[in-house]
């Protein structure tokens, strides 16, 4: 299996409006590319998953979120035919290295305090749950994790 990253462009937006949009809702995302929340407003930078040269996913990220050295992954999310074959996963190890070589050492992502596999995901990827005090920013029905990836 080989997983890239690469950047949206041209008929991605048709390709996943068919599907992103309930997968994001089914895990309390509002809006997919709308990233903006409370006084947090880091540009979003979407990429697109592809696996063996298909497309698989999309990823959406803020880099220096609330902090310089700190990134929140906003969404890592694959359409009904491409879930549960580690598309996601892989996906987001590729960001991390990424974001490890652009001076990031924090990672934050958010999972929906009721959806069990989305925590499980992030869990598995060797992020812990946060105190709310410690969280980036306050969402309804969202907890937040955290990944350290310091001395890569």
């Amino acid at each position: 299996m080989s997983i890239v990253l690469r950047d949206a462009f041209g008929d991605d937006a048709a390709w996943s409006g068919g599907w992103l949009p309930a997968v994001a809702a089914s895990v309390g995302h509002e809006g997919a590319g709308d990233t903006k929340s409370g006084r947090d407003k880091a540009r979003a930078t979407t990429r697109i998953i592809e696996r063996d040269g298909e497309r698989a996913g999309v990823l959406i990220y803020r880099l220096h979120a609330r902090k310089r050295g700190a990134a929140i992954i906003e969404l890592i999310a694959t359409p009904p035919e491409h879930a549960r074959r580690g598309s996601g996963m892989k996906a987001a190890a590729l960001l991390e290295d990424e974001l490890y070589a652009r001076g990031v050492r924090e990672i934050f992502a958010p999972a929906p305090a009721t959806h069990g596999i989305a925590m499980y995901f992030w869990i598995r990827l060797g992020y812990r749950p946060l105190e709310r005090d410690a969280w980036p920013c306050a969402r309804d029905g969202v907890a937040w994790l955290v990944r350290h990836i310091d001395g890569r």
